[in-house]
């Protein structure tokens, strides 16, 4: 919820944000509204980030799009675990505002109409923080 509600207010009416709170959802979610960016926890119950970002990348309408970690694992080793598994990015909790602005931005020049999907056990109400 917290990533929603910041890029609502963020970036109001650029971005449209999806949340799925568990990952078979999400995945199902990802293949019929294909959206530009997504942001994945990687510590969800039953299947991990790893093995959804997997799954996503291993759909051809879906290995383009650009997989960002949000995760509380935020050790070097776990940073490079995740880098060299596949996603664009990796961001750490707890979260820093500007950070996440700057990725969206990144991935997603031009945002107006764009799509940015949370697959975050946080969306289902878990403990979320953010820092500014």
């Amino acid at each position: 919820k917290l990533v929603e509600l910041l890029l609502k207010q963020q970036r109001q009416g650029t971005v449209s944000v999806l949340t799925a709170h568990t990952p078979e959802t999400g995945i199902e979610l990802a293949q019929v509204q294909r959206p530009d960016l997504i942001l994945l926890d990687i510590n969800m119950p039953g299947m991990d980030g790893y093995q959804v970002l997997k799954v996503l990348k291993a759909e051809p309408g879906l290995r383009q799009i650009p997989v960002v970690a949000l995760t509380a694992n935020a050790m070097q080793r776990d940073i490079e675990r995740g880098r060299s598994a596949g996603f664009a990015d990796y961001l750490t909790k707890p979260l820093e505002v500007h950070r996440l602005l700057q990725l969206v931005d990144r991935h997603l020049p031009g945002a107006q109409g764009r799509t940015v999907y949370d697959l975050n056990k946080t969306a289902a109400g878990g403990d979320t923080t953010a820092a500014p």
